[in-house]
């Protein structure tokens, strides 16, 4: 069990205790609990052994003793040597943030869940072992409105976590299905997240250990489970580029009812009841079979020839030249239908 200042943090902010109203919240061995009447507030979480960068202290301690357990005095009359032991003592007493905590730590003021957390300290741990990213200066497109030094390297570090964040979105982590959200937020350009994808995978295949596989963590042989992998990975892949023309809620709603079509296709996805062998998109590849039923859904939805053809060709999908073309025909096919 863990006891940490942010888990304390968040517990003490809570409401007073149900029972007799007392603000005192204590840790116990197993629970949270009043210091007033000792019920049990909430139940302590596991020990992860990570310690979030919130957690740690950049400064020195309040009493000026060093984490070394000792503090070298000098004063005017102390020799050089002195000086410089106790210089090199400072240096090596003060606990500074990595460049990955210091990722990990834009995630946390995020406010994603400690889970999510932890998996973002993995991609980068892992994608910076040997430095890439933090020697990383390739140009990048947000870059160019920003002045201050602070701000640019604040802007890196937003760029790799939400792309830790889609790469863990393209593995089917639901709780980070809000990287549009965050990123827009944090005025991210695009471009910028797909290069430092690109980068992480480089560094990650290098190292034996690729981060963007659908199966990364779901190792199966199951072709179900594989189909549905897949075909989560293009229908949230292309929701991304529906939100860079509609709004993020239409973007939802479209894909939604995509899934919903497949699913009555008989395909392994959202709440398929049965897994249909001979349904209409069983030889389709799941990256074609996506995007069918995603225009099929805008068609649906009452979404015109021109916002439909901008979409697929920001992603265009080979063996589907017909929506440039032939979309009318598509149209009366599916009222027909």
């Amino acid at each position: 069990m863990c006891g940490t200042d942010r888990e304390n943090s968040r517990i003490n902010g809570r409401e007073n205790c149900e029972e007799c109203g007392s603000k005192s919240i204590e840790e116990g061995v197993s629970h949270y609990h009043c210091g007033n009447c000792g019920i049990q507030l909430e139940s302590l979480k596991y020990d992860t052994c990570y310690t979030f960068p919130s957690e740690v202290k950049t400064t020195r301690r309040t009493n000026s003793s060093s984490d070394l357990g000792s503090q070298i005095g000098i004063d005017k009359s102390s020799s050089y040597q002195s000086r410089r032991l106790a210089a090199l003592q400072d240096r090596h007493s003060r606990r500074n943030l990595s460049y990955t905590d210091k990722i990990v730590k834009e995630a946390e003021i995020a406010n994603l869940s400690p889970s999510i957390c932890l998996k973002i300290a993995d991609i980068i741990s892992k994608a910076n072992s040997r430095m890439e990213l933090t020697h990383n200066r390739d140009g990048m497109i947000g870059l160019q409105l920003i002045s201050t030094r602070e701000d640019r390297s604040q802007y890196r570090r937003r760029v790799y976590a939400i792309a830790a964040l889609e790469l863990l979105s393209r593995n089917l982590e639901s709780e980070a299905i809000q990287v549009l959200e965050i990123a827009s937020k944090w005025g991210i350009d695009k471009s910028d997240v797909s290069q430092a994808i690109k980068l992480i995978n480089k560094v990650s295949i290098s190292v034996n250990d690729c981060l963007s596989v659908s199966d990364m963590n779901n190792q199966t042989n199951d072709p179900s489970i594989i189909r549905n992998d897949k075909l989560n990975h293009f229908l949230f892949n292309f929701q991304d580029h529906l939100c860079e023309i509609i709004d993020f809620d239409s973007a939802k709603e479209i894909i939604a009812l995509a899934i919903e079509i497949l699913s009555k296709e008989g395909e392994p996805i959202g709440n398929a009841s049965f897994i249909n062998n001979e349904g209409k998109y069983r030889n389709m590849s799941p990256q074609k079979a996506s995007m069918e039923t995603i225009i099929d859904s805008m068609i649906h939805l009452g979404y015109s020839d021109e916002i439909i053809k901008c979409f697929f060709n920001k992603k265009p999908v080979p063996g589907m030249t017909w929506v440039n073309s032939r979309l009318g025909r598509r149209r009366r096919a599916l009222v027909e239908d």
